[in-house]
C-alpha cells in the first residue's frame, strides 16, 4: 500500500521531490519505494527526464487501479476506525467550469448535508473530451460536464444523469440610483445584438457547447472586448465597478443582480445542459451513494426530466446522450 501511495504521489507531482514534499518524507524514501515497486512488478513505471518523471505505458496502466485501491482502502479504514474523521469517506469529482455554480452546487450541498462525514475533493475538468480519460485513470470517480457527453467509443460504458440547464445572462453594470434588478427582468438578447457594447470576457476555453461556440464565433465582429481576464471573480467584480458588461451563468448572475446589475438572458444558449457521468463498473460505495442522491433530487424537482423506461434498475446504465441512469443501488 505504501508503494502505491508513493507511486500515485510521484505521478501527480511529476517529480520525486514534489512527491516527497506532499507526503512529508525524504526524496530517497520515495525513490526507493518506486524502485522496489518497479522491481516487484517487473516493469518500468516512469521515464526519468531532466524535467521530472513522466509515466510509461505501464505506469499509465497502473495509475487507475492504484487510485481505486487507495480509495477503497480509505473506505475500508473508515468503516472500522474509532476516529471516523481521520479516515472520512472521500468523494472525488472532476467538474467542467460551467457546472461548478449551476445545479451541481445544489445537489452536492444536499448530499454533504445528509452525509456530513464525507469529504468532497473537487478538481477542474479541462474539457468535456477529458471526461472518459479522467474516469479511466481514477483521477475522479464522477465528472460533472456538459451533456450529451462526447466521449467517443469510451462513452459506451459510461452512465449519465442530467442535472439541469446552464443559463447564460448578459449582465450590465448597475446604473446610478437604480434599484437591484431581478434576474431575467430584461428581454432576451443575442450576442449579435450587442454590437458595440463593451464586454469583460474570459479567454477562449473548450467548455462551451458547439452551438454556443458557433454563436460566439459568429458574433465576434460585433463584440467589443474591453478586458479579457482569466478569473471569473475578477470578471464579475470589474463589471460591478462599471468597467463593462459581461456574460455570467445563472447563479453568478443572480448574485450580481443583488448588487444592482441588470440582467438579460442570452438567447440561443439554451442547449447548455450539465450533468454527471460515471463508470458503473468502478464507482465506490460513496460515489454510488452520491449518484443515488443526485438521481433522487432531479426526479423530485418539477423542472427535472423524468426517468425514461430504459432507466429502470434492471436495465443497467443509460447510453451516452444525456438520459437519466438509475444508479443501481
Amino acid at each position: 500500500m505504501q508503494q502505491l501511495r508513493y507511486f500515485v504521489a510521484v505521478a501527480e507531482a511529476r517529480s520525486i521531490s514534489g512527491a516527497g514534499t506532499a507526503l512529508d518524507v525524504t526524496q530517497s524514501t520515495v525513490s526507493q519505494s518506486v524502485h522496489a515497486l518497479e522491481k516487484e512488478l517487473g516493469a518500468l513505471l516512469f521515464h526519468r527526464t531532466g524535467r521530472g518523471m513522466t509515466l510509461t505505458s505501464a505506469g499509465h496502466g497502473l495509475l487507475g487501479p492504484a487510485r481505486r485501491i487507495l480509495r477503497e482502502t480509505r473506505q475500508a479504514e473508515a468503516a472500522v476506525s474509532a476516529e471516523p474523521r481521520r479516515s472520512a469517506p472521500r468523494l472525488d469529482i472532476a467538474v467542467l467550469p460551467p457546472a461548478l455554480n449551476g445545479p451541481l452546487a445544489e445537489v452536492l450541498a444536499a448530499f454533504l448535508r445528509a452525509n456530513p462525514e464525507t469529504v468532497a475533493h473537487v478538481r477542474e475538468l479541462g474539457s468535456e473530451q477529458e471526461a472518459a480519460e479522467v474516469l479511466a485513470s481514477g483521477t475522479a470517480e464522477i465528472v460533472a460536464t456538459r451533456l450529451p457527453l462526447d466521449a467517443g467509443r469510451a462513452g459506451d460504458r459510461l452512465a449519465t444523469l442530467p442535472l439541469g440547464a446552464y443559463d447564460v445572462y448578459v449582465v450590465h453594470p448597475p446604473g446610478s440610483g437604480e434599484e437591484p434588478a431581478a434576474a431575467g427582468r430584461e428581454p432576451p438578447i443575442g450576442l449579435a445584438e450587442l454590437h458595440d457594447v463593451p464586454l469583460v470576457l474570459m479567454p477562449p476555453r473548450p467548455v462551451l457547447s458547439a452551438g454556443m461556440a458557433a454563436m460566439v464565433e459568429e458574433s465576434a465582429p460585433h463584440l467589443v472586448r474591453r478586458a479579457v481576464v482569466g478569473q471569473q471573480e475578477t470578471r464579475t467584480a470589474w463589471m460591478l465597478e462599471g468597467i463593462a458588461a459581461t456574460l455570467l451563468g445563472s447563479r453568478r448572475a443572480a448574485e450580481a443582480a443583488r448588487s444592482g446589475a441588470r440582467l438579460a438572458p442570452l438567447r440561443g444558449a439554451t442547449d447548455l445542459t450539465v450533468g454527471l457521468a460515471w463508470d458503473p463498473r468502478t464507482t465506490s460505495p460513496v460515489a454510488r451513494l452520491f449518484v443515488a442522491s443526485a438521481y433522487a433530487a432531479t426526479t423530485r424537482s418539477p423542472a427535472a426530466p423524468g426517468p425514461p423506461a430504459s432507466a429502470a434498475p434492471d436495465d443497467g446504465p443509460a447510453r451516452p446522450g444525456g438520459t437519466p441512469a438509475d444508479p443501481g443501488i
